[in-house]
This record gives C-alpha cells, structure tokens and sequence, in this order.
C-alpha cells in the first residue's frame, strides 16, 4: 500500500500563522504599527547580493514556489551600500552575535547594519516595507546552510516572529513556511485580516 501523504496546513491554520508574524503587528518589528494588514515590499525588491553565492539558490527557490518574480537582481547589484535607500544586501562573515550566546544559534539574521542586532522595520503608509535591510550570513564559529538563508530571507519579506515551519522546533524552514509567505504575497499591501486570501503552495 503506497504511504499516504500528509495533509498541508489548513487555511484556517494559514491564516492563523501569517496573522501572527505579519498582521496582528505584535512586537518587535512591527511594534504596533499598521495593526490587522498586510506588511510586505512591493515588488520587485531590489537585491544587492555582493557576490555571495547562496544568496543565488535562496532567490531562485522562493520564485518557484511562489511562481512569479520576486527580486530585482540587477538595479543596486554594483551600488554603493551608501547609496541604496531601498532594498535588501546581503553580507558575509556579520552575523550578530551576543557576548556570551550560543554561536549555533546565531548563524544568521536580518538587521539594519552588518553586525546589527535591531530591525527597524521602516514602513510606508498603507504597511509596504522599505529602507535598507541586512541579511547577514555566518559568524566566526557558524556557516548558515541554504535552509537559513531561505529562512532569513522570510524575515526581510515580511515574517516577523517564528512559527511551526519557520524556526519553532522544526528547522529553519518547515511545510508551513511557503503558504505562509506565498498568501503574505498573494494579497496587497495593507489588506485587512478579514479580507485575506489565502494561497495554498505545493509542499513539495
């Protein structure tokens, strides 16, 4: 008898998920801010990857299962960091890590610098993320692995806290993550919660 495939999330469950780490807006980044809608780019989001080959992978993977273009590749590729007052920059070997923590633990993160701990989150009224955001990828005792740079990448789309499929108990990046980001990315920037179209994605 062939296995039976698991059942995906329900769009109750979805909901529930993007509701927690994008719209409800509690805590850090959001802080409140632009409560009950959606919070992401508008697209495409220009990407500077400075030459860091698992950025490539990471990008490529988020298009297919979403099934359109997400990042702009080209437009501040060869910019001055300086320069760029929108989009996302990838950075080797700046990975926070605090005195005293588990270097594991910290392989990755999205931040405002390299190096940084804090996350602004700077928005434009109806919630469309923008400003200059960090994905910063290792620390001298941790190499992030594709899985958490795909998982670090969600953050900067828009996935504030983590989830079950997306950092709670189950690796970086677990079945929960793509419908999650793919309904995030399936409605407007600032849709209400009750107006949320839900985006089911192939688990495979």
């Amino acid at each position: 008898m062939a296995p039976v495939a698991s059942a995906g999330p329900t769009d109750a469950e979805i909901l529930g998920l993007v509701d927690s780490t994008n719209l409800s807006s509690a805590g850090y980044p959001w802080n409140g801010r632009y409560a009950g809608v959606v919070k992401r780019w508008s697209l495409p989001i220009p990407v500077k990857t400075n030459g860091e080959a698992r950025a490539v992978p990471a990008m490529d993977e988020i298009e297919a299962k979403l099934g359109f273009a997400v990042f702009d590749r080209t437009s501040i590729a060869a910019a001055d960091e300086a320069t760029i007052t929108r989009g996302i920059v990838f950075r080797q070997g700046t990975a926070y890590l605090p005195a005293g923590a588990n270097a594991q633990g910290f392989c990755a993160n999205v931040s405002d610098a390299p190096f940084g701990g804090g996350w602004s989150a700077s928005l434009l009224s109806p919630g469309e993320l923008t400003g200059r955001m960090y994905v910063n990828l290792d620390n001298p005792q941790c190499v992030a692995d594709g899985a958490i740079v795909i998982h670090e990448i969600g953050h900067a789309l828009g996935l504030a806290t983590h989830f079950r499929g997306f950092g709670d108990d189950d690796g970086a990046v677990g079945p929960e993550f793509w419908p999650v980001l793919a309904t995030l990315y399936a409605n407007a920037i600032g849709t209400p919660k009750a107006s949320v179209l839900i985006k089911q994605i192939d688990k495979n």
